[in-house]
C-alpha cells in the first residue's frame, strides 16, 4: 500500500503530499470516482466506459480511459503506477481502508456503534463526532452522477445520518437541548416522515422550555402523515407528545434509551416461518405477562442470528430501547445487570453491589415500559431469570444450545439446520448468484457438504467470495474429504471446529466419551440401545448419557420411528468431529470393540426379525461374528416388516461400514438376515447391498460368507425390471460348487433348486430335473423340509407347464402338506395358486378360483405387494376365462400393482389376461397391443413358457380378427416353443387351429 490519501466525502481530492489537489477535468474524476468505488477490486475497462459514457460511448473510448488514467497516474506523480494499477483488462485502487476518507468514517461508525451497544456512550460519543467531522459537503459533489456512485452515495449519506441522530441523542442527554433545535429543524425538513427525527424534535423543544413548539409540530407532523401517507405517528412519537402534553420537564426515558442489538446481517435468510411466527407473538394485544421465547440449537444453525433479526423488527414495538448480554464465557448475572443499568442512565457509583438489588432496581426502572432484552449464549435457567423484566410490556429473546426447559411459561423454539433451497440461498447471497446459475449443482453440492448448517454454509461461502477464479466445483471437491473438512470450514474467527468444540468442552468425561463413539457409526440414524453398545454401560446409564448429548444439542432426537420408539442422529459435522475426537483420544482397540458391539447388536436384532417373518426362501446360514443383545431385543423387533422398513437404510451404512473395517461376518451377516425382507419387498436394494457384502467377503476370503451371498442373490433374482437370467444361473452355479466345497448340505440343496429354476424359466427341462432330483435328495436326507418344499414346487409347475396337470396336482399336494407343518404363509400362497392354475387347466375353475382367492387375502394379510399383485393377475386370468364379472377390475388391479413394484413378471400375467378379455369384447386393436406387450415382456424376463401360452393367444386372436398371415405365423411360433417345452399336448392344439385356417404346413 502507498501513502496516498484521496477525499470523497464533499468535492473529490487527491493528497499530492503537500496539500489537497483535484483531478483536472471531470471524466479523469469519473475514473477516479469509479476506482474509489470498487476499491481493491478489479474494475473492467468496459465498465469504466459505462460510468463514463453510459449506453453511447464514443468509438475511441477505451483509447480515451487509457488516457485518463495515465492523467491520474501523473498527478499521484512516481506511485501512480503502483496505486492505480493494470489487472487483466482493467485497473484496481491499490490503498488501504485508512487512504479514503469515506471508508475511515464507515470504521469510525462502526467502532461507535459496537461501543454503544456496550452501553459505553461515553467511549462512543467522540468516535462519532470525528466520524461526521469528516463531511465537507455532498458525497463526490464534483463529480458527474452515475448509478454507481448514486448507490454509493446513498449508502453513506444514510450512514451519515444515522451517526447524526446518534451524536444528537447523545447531546440530548448531556443537557445540550437548545443547541439542537435548529439543526434538527433543518433535519426534519430534509426528511419530513423520519420518525426518529421528529422524536428528537420534539424532546429537545420540551427540554428547551418551549412546549407550545414542540406541541405545534407535532400536529403539523401528525397532519402531513395523515394526508400524504394515511398513517398517524408511531407510539414512541406519541408517547413523547402525552409527556410533553403533561408538561413533565423530563424526557421520556429516564436516562438513555438503550439501542444495543448487534447489527442485522444483510445476508440473512431463511427462517421466514420462524419470523412470522415470533413476530406474532411478541407484538400481541395480549400483554398480561412478561413474554419470554427461548431459541435453542446446535452450534452454528443460526439461533442468534435470527433472535437479532427478531429484535430489529420488534424495535418499533418496543420504544423504548434494547438491552443485549451475551453470557458467552465466564460472564455472570451480576456483571450484566451492571451493564444494564449503566445503559438505563443509572451512574456507575449508584448500582448496587448484591445481585438481588440490582434484580430490583433494574425491574423497578422497567416497569411500564416496552423493552426488549436478548439475552444471548445463555448456559442455565438462573441466568435468564436474573434478567427478566417484571414488566408485562417487556419481552426477552433467549438464545441457548441447552433446552432451558426450567423457564417458567417460556415459549420454546428448536432451530434446525436450513432447508436446502434456503442454505443454498445464504451461499449465493456470498458468492453471487450468477456463480451459482454457472454452476448449481456444485452449489448444491456444497450447502449438502456442509450439512445446511448456517455458520458452514457462511464460512464456505466467505471462501469461495475470496477466490473469485476457483470453480464452485472446486470447493466442492476440498470439501468432499472427511478427514479435512472441518479445516476447510474455518474463514477468520468463524470456525465449525470451535463452535463444536465450545459444547464438547461443557460435556463430563463419559459424555464425551459416548459422544466420541458414536461419531463412528456411518448411519443416517440409530436408536438408544446403541449408546450402551459403543460404551459397555448399563442400557439406563447409557440412555441418561444420551440425553445429556441431546440437550448439549450434540445429538438430534428426530422422534419415534414406526414401533414408537425414539431415534436419533448425528449432524454430518458434529459426526466428522466426534470421529476425529475418537481417533486422536480414544485407541484403536477401545474403538474396534465399540463398533463390534453395535454392530452385533444389530445383527442380533435382524436374525430375530427374519425369524418372524411369515417366509422363508433358503435356509438360514449364520456367520460365527459376537452378537450383543439389546436389552429389549423381542420387543424391538414384534413387527419384524416395521422393524426392518424403520433400519433398511442403516442396514445398508452397516454392511456398507462393516465391509469397509474388515468386520466381513458382519456384513454378510446382516445383509443375509435382510434377505427374506428384500425378498417381499424390495429385491433391487438387496441386490445392492449383498453386491457390498460380496466384495468383502472376496477381499476377506469368507468362503461361507461368498456361498451365502451368492446363493441370496440368486434367489433375490425376480421377475423385476433389469434382472438378467445369466446372472442368476452363474450366482447359483458359483456358489452351489462353494457349498459342495464347504459340506454345507443345505447351502448346497438351496444352490441345486435355484439353479434348476433357473433353467427352467429358459425351458431346459431336463437340465432343471436334474438338478432338482439332486436338491431333493439332499434335502430329505438332512433333514430340510424347506428345500424339499421349494423342489415340490418346482416339479408341480414343470409338469404344468408340460401338460402333465394330474402330475402338477400330486406334486402340489404334496408341497400342501409340508407347507402345514412349516406353517409358512408366503409358500402356502405359491402352492395354492399352482392349485388354482392347475385346477383351472383340468377345467374345475370354481376350485380353482377359490384356491386363488385365499391366495390374494393371504398374501394382502401379510403385506407382500408383489406375492399380491401376482395372485390377483391369475386370478384375473381366471376371471377372464369365465367371463367373470369382476375379471377387468382384478386384472386392472394387478397390473396397476406390478408397475409399482417394477414386477414384470406379474405384468406379463396381466397383460396376458387383460389381452383375452378385450379380445372377448370385441376390442381387437387393445386385445393385440396387450398381448404383444406381454409377449415382450417375456421375452425379456427369459420366460419360455410365459411367451409360449402368450403367442398361442395372440394367434388365436389374430385368427379371430380375421388376420389369418399373422395368426399362422404366429401360431407356428407358439409351436415351436410347446415343442421345445415337450407339451405335446398344447403343440398339437395349436397345430389342429393352423389347420383350420388353411395352413399349408405338416403341423411340424
Amino acid at each position: 500500500m502507498t501513502s496516498t490519501r484521496f477525499r470523497c466525502l464533499g468535492p473529490l481530492e487527491v493528497w499530492d503530499g503537500d496539500r489537497w489537489v483535484s483531478p483536472g477535468g471531470s471524466k479523469v474524476r469519473g475514473v477516479l470516482a469509479a476506482l474509489l468505488v470498487r476499491a481493491g477490486q478489479n474494475v473492467s475497462v468496459d465498465h469504466l466506459v459505462h460510468e463514463l459514457w453510459g449506453d453511447a460511448p464514443p468509438a475511441s473510448c477505451r483509447t480515451l480511459v487509457r488516457g485518463y488514467v495515465m492523467s491520474l497516474r501523473r498527478l499521484l506523480d512516481d506511485r501512480g503506477a503502483e496505486v492505480v494499477q493494470s489487472r487483466h483488462g482493467g485497473y484496481r485502487l491499490n490503498v488501504g481502508r485508512d487512504a479514503v476518507d469515506a471508508t475511515c468514517f464507515e470504521d469510525l461508525c462502526d467502532e461507535g456503534v459496537r461501543l454503544r451497544a456496550r452501553g459505553d456512550s461515553d467511549g462512543a460519543s467522540p468516535l462519532l463526532r470525528r466520524a461526521l467531522s469528516l463531511w465537507r459537503g455532498p458525497v463526490l459533489a464534483d463529480v458527474p452522477v452515475t448509478p454507481s456512485t448514486a448507490a454509493y452515495a446513498g449508502g453513506l449519506d444514510e450512514r451519515r445520518l444515522a451517526a447524526l441522530i446518534w451524536r444528537m441523542e447523545d447531546d440530548l442527554e448531556r443537557g445540550r437541548p437548545e443547541e439542537l433545535v435548529q439543526e434538527l429543524m433543518g433535519l426534519v425538513a430534509e426528511h419530513p416522515y423520519r420518525e426518529d427525527l421528529a422524536v428528537l424534535l420534539v424532546r429537545a423543544l420540551h427540554l428547551a422550555g418551549r412546549r407550545p413548539e414542540a406541541l405545534k409540530f407535532f400536529a403539523d407532523h401528525r397532519r402531513l402523515l395523515r394526508e400524504d401517507l394515511g398513517v398517524d405517528p408511531g407510539p414512541e412519537l406519541c408517547g413523547v407528545h402525552q409527556q410533553v402534553l403533561l408538561d413533565e420537564r423530563r424526557p421520556v426515558w429516564q436516562g438513555r434509551i438503550p439501542a444495543q442489538t448487534p447489527p442485522c446481517l444483510p445476508d440473512f435468510t431463511g427462517r421466514e416461518k420462524e419470523i412470522e411466527h415470533w413476530t406474532a407473538v411478541l407484538t400481541a394485544d395480549d400483554s398480561r405477562a412478561l413474554r419470554t421465547i427461548a431459541i435453542s440449537g446446535r452450534a452454528g444453525v443460526g439461533k442468534t442470528t435470527l433472535a437479532v433479526q427478531l429484535a430489529h423488527r420488534l424495535r418499533r414495538n418496543y420504544p423504548d430501547g434494547q438491552l443485549y448480554a451475551d453470557f458467552t464465557g465466564q460472564t455472570t448475572s451480576g456483571a450484566v445487570l451492571g451493564q444494564f443499568l449503566r445503559a438505563l442512565g443509572v451512574p456507575g457509583p449508584a448500582v448496587p453491589e448484591p445481585l438481588t438489588e440490582r434484580i430490583q432496581l433494574y425491574r423497578s426502572l422497567l416497569a411500564d415500559r416496552r423493552v426488549l432484552v436478548l439475552a444471548d449464549n445463555a448456559e442455565a435457567e438462573a441466568q435468564v431469570r436474573a434478567v427478566q423484566p417484571g414488566a408485562a410490556g417487556c419481552a426477552v429473546l433467549v438464545t441457548s444450545r441447552k433446552r432451558l426447559l426450567g423457564l417458567e411459561s417460556a415459549y420454546f423454539a428448536d432451530l434446525d439446520v436450513l432447508e436446502p433451497g434456503a442454505a443454498l440461498d445464504l451461499f449465493a447471497r456470498i458468492v453471487t448468484a450468477g456463480r451459482v446459475r454457472e454452476e448449481p449443482g456444485a452449489a448444491l453440492e456444497i450447502v449438502g457438504l456442509c450439512g445446511q448448517l448456517p455458520l458452514a454454509v457462511r464460512i464456505a461461502g466467505a471462501r469461495a467470495a475470496t477466490r473469485p477464479g476457483w470453480r464452485l466445483s472446486a470447493v466442492a471437491e476440498e470439501l468432499r474429504d472427511e478427514t479435512s473438512r472441518l479445516d476447510r470450514l474455518r474463514a477468520g474467527d468463524l470456525d465449525v471446529r470451535a463452535a463444536i468444540g465450545t459444547s464438547y468442552a461443557g460435556l463430563d468425561r463419559e459424555q464425551r466419551r459416548l459422544f466420541r463413539l458414536l461419531g463412528l457409526l456411518d448411519v443416517p440414524d440409530f436408536p438408544a440401545w446403541t449408546a450402551a453398545a459403543l460404551t459397555g454401560a448399563p442400557e439406563r446409564v447409557a440412555d441418561d448419557r444420551l440425553l445429556s448429548l441431546v440437550d448439549a444439542r450434540l445429538v438430534d432426537e428426530i422422534g419415534p420411528d414406526l414401533g414408537g420408539r425414539p431415534r436419533f442422529r448425528l449432524h454430518d459435522l458434529i459426526r466428522i468431529f466426534a470421529r476425529h475426537r475418537a481417533e486422536r483420544e480414544d485407541d484403536a482397540d477401545t474403538r474396534e470393540a465399540a463398533l463390534s458391539r453395535v454392530f452385533g447388536g444389530w445383527l442380533l436384532l435382524a436374525e430375530r426379525a427374519d425369524e418372524l417373518l411369515p417366509a422363508r426362501t433358503v435356509a438360514a446360514l449364520r456367520p460365527a461374528a459376537p452378537r450383543w443383545r439389546p436389552a429389549a431385543a423381542e420387543s424391538a423387533v414384534s413387527d419384524p416388516f416395521a422393524w426392518f422398513e424403520v433400519e433398511r437404510q442403516v442396514l445398508a451404512a452397516l454392511v456398507r461400514q462393516s465391509a469397509a473395517t474388515g468386520e466381513t461376518g458382519y456384513a454378510w451377516g446382516l445383509a443375509a438376515a435382510a434377505q427374506t425382507f428384500y425378498e417381499l419387498r424390495d429385491a433391487s436394494e438387496g441386490i445392492r447391498t449383498h453386491r457390498l457384502a460380496l466384495a468383502a467377503c472376496r477381499a476377506a476370503g469368507d468362503r461361507l460368507g461368498e456361498a451365502v451371498i451368492l446363493r441370496n442373490l440368486a434367489d433375490l433374482h425376480s421377475g423385476k425390471s433389469g434382472a438378467v437370467l445369466d446372472d442368476k444361473i452363474e450366482w447359483a452355479d458359483t456358489s452351489l460348487r462353494i457349498f459342495r466345497e464347504l459340506g454345507e448340505p443345505r447351502g448346497v440343496a438351496d444352490a441345486l433348486y435355484l439353479c434348476g429354476d433357473a433353467h427352467r424359466l429358459r425351458g431346459d427341462y431336463e437340465r432343471a430335473l436334474s438338478r432338482l432330483r439332486e436338491s431333493v435328495e439332499i434335502a430329505r436326507s438332512c433333514g430340510y423340509p424347506l428345500g424339499e418344499l421349494h423342489v415340490l414346487q418346482q416339479f408341480s409347475s414343470i409338469d404344468s407347464e408340460r401338460g402333465r396337470y394330474d402330475e402338477a396336482l400330486g406334486h402340489a399336494r404334496q408341497a400342501m402338506v409340508i407347507v402345514e407343518e412349516l406353517a409358512s404363509p408366503r409358500d402356502e400362497c405359491v402352492v395354492r395358486a399352482l392349485l388354482g392354475m392347475i385346477c383351472k387347466r383340468l377345467g374345475r375353475f370354481d376350485e380353482g378360483a377359490e384356491q386363488l382367492r385365499q391366495a390374494v387375502e393371504m398374501a394382502r394379510s401379510f403385506a407382500d405387494p408383489l406375492m399380491e399383485a401376482q395372485m390377483l393377475a391369475h386370478l384375473g386370468q381366471l376371471y377372464a376365462d369365465r367371463g367373470h364379472p369382476d375379471a377387468r377390475r382384478t386384472l386392472e388391479r394387478a397390473l396397476a400393482a406390478s408397475s409399482a413394484c417394477h414386477y414384470e413378471h406379474g405384468q406379463a400375467v396381466a397383460l396376458h389376461g387383460l389381452g383375452l378379455l378385450e379380445s372377448e369384447e370385441g376390442r381387437h386393436g387393445q386385445s393385440v397391443a396387450r398381448l404383444l406387450a406381454a409377449a415382450d415382456l417375456w421375452e425379456r424376463l427369459q420366460n419360455a413358457y410365459g411367451r409360449a401360452r402368450t403367442l398361442g393367444a395372440l394367434g388365436e386372436v389374430y385368427a379371430r380378427g380375421g388376420d389369418l398371415a399373422a395368426a399362422r405365423r404366429t401360431l407356428a411360433e407358439a409351436r415351436r416353443e410347446y415343442r421345445q417345452l415337450d407339451n405335446e399336448a398344447e403343440a398339437a392344439r395349436l397345430d389342429a387351429l393352423s389347420r383350420s385356417l388353411g395352413d399349408p404346413s405338416d403341423g411340424r
